[in-house]
């Protein structure tokens, strides 16, 4: 999946996996970048040589999402895990974890088998690529903007074939779409059967750039079973609570981390001790301290797997 000078240099050279973001047809290199076979939408090659499939204000998609009926006159009770390493080995991951990551949550994430792709969804400076790579896995991000991009694409309209990667792989990039239950139906369609999507979301971190939605615990599962995902576990982010959130990111500048580790110390021993009570308390009370834990969490880590075809 990743550029091919060839590919898009060979006038009328069809594209493998590559497919038109607006009209689902299948694309070709052109002259002037790539070209959809049906509709006859061109997509330009930026300067730096990205394929730039983002949509622009003339464009319209119509579409209807999935809706899963809840009764909301009842409490929606949605499984919570507090962040520790998968009970199953997923990978052997020893190298260095880099920012917004942990162990834990690089543990849930399957090793690659030989050939295997995944596609970094909102791959930003690329921070994550070399866990990925270390992990088997040929790299493919994609974003909006930004050098670190293999592609500049629109979530909400990927320009990819049905079932082309074995991983999506999504940090911090939801609550930054206008529509993500569309981008939701995206990447379930563009993800393999039987194969993972994992990944972060803002809940009580202050609004940021563009934010537009950020996920409590309910409505990240709701979310993603809504678009067809099986969902394995819901994690509140460990050590990134509300009030650590608040007071690196919200007075427009960023607080050093270690400050804020400090000054947030007692808040953070209170929810620990919780979590005490609740372990010795039995699996009631382990319950309510879980739910404590997503009611300050700062972001949640997902783990949800596309369910074969029956």
């Amino acid at each position: 999946m990743m550029k091919s000078a060839a590919a898009t240099s060979a006038v009328g050279l069809a594209i493998p996996h590559l497919q038109c973001p607006l009209c689902r047809a299948g694309v070709q290199a052109s002259d002037a970048g790539v070209s959809c076979s049906a509709c006859g939408e061109v997509f330009p090659t930026t300067p730096t040589g990205q394929r730039d499939f983002r949509l622009r204000p003339e464009h319209r998609l119509e579409y209807v999402t999935a809706y899963v009926p809840l009764a909301y006159d009842e409490t929606i009770d949605v499984p919570l895990r507090i962040e520790q390493p998968c009970p199953e080995p997923r990978n052997t991951f020893a190298a260095a974890v880099p920012t917004h990551l942990t162990a834990a949550q690089i543990s849930y994430i399957p090793a690659a088998s030989v050939g295997e792709s995944v596609l970094d969804l909102g791959c930003g400076h690329g921070m994550q690529r070399a866990v990925l790579e270390h992990l088997g896995y040929r790299y493919h991000g994609v974003d909006y903007g930004g050098a670190a991009a293999d592609d500049l694409v629109d979530a909400h309209a990927l320009p990819f074939q049905d079932e082309t990667f074995d991983l999506v792989f999504s940090v911090a990039v939801l609550e930054h779409l206008a529509h993500p239950q569309l981008a939701l139906a995206e990447v379930h369609r563009v993800l393999k059967s039987s194969r993972y999507f994992v990944g972060t979301v803002a809940f009580l971190e202050p609004f940021h750039d563009n934010s537009f939605f950020h996920f409590s615990h309910v409505g990240l599962e709701h979310a993603l079973r809504s678009a067809g995902f099986t969902v394995e576990a819901v994690m509140p982010i460990a050590g990134w609570h509300a009030v650590r959130a608040q007071l690196e990111m919200g007075f427009g500048a960023r607080w050093p981390h270690w400050l804020t580790k400090l000054l947030t110390l007692p808040f953070a021993w209170a929810l620990e001790a919780y979590a005490a009570v609740g372990r010795i308390a039995g699996d009631s009370a382990r319950h309510r301290r879980e739910l404590v834990r997503a009611r300050h969490a700062g972001a949640f880590y997902f783990v949800a797997r596309k369910d074969p075809r029956v």
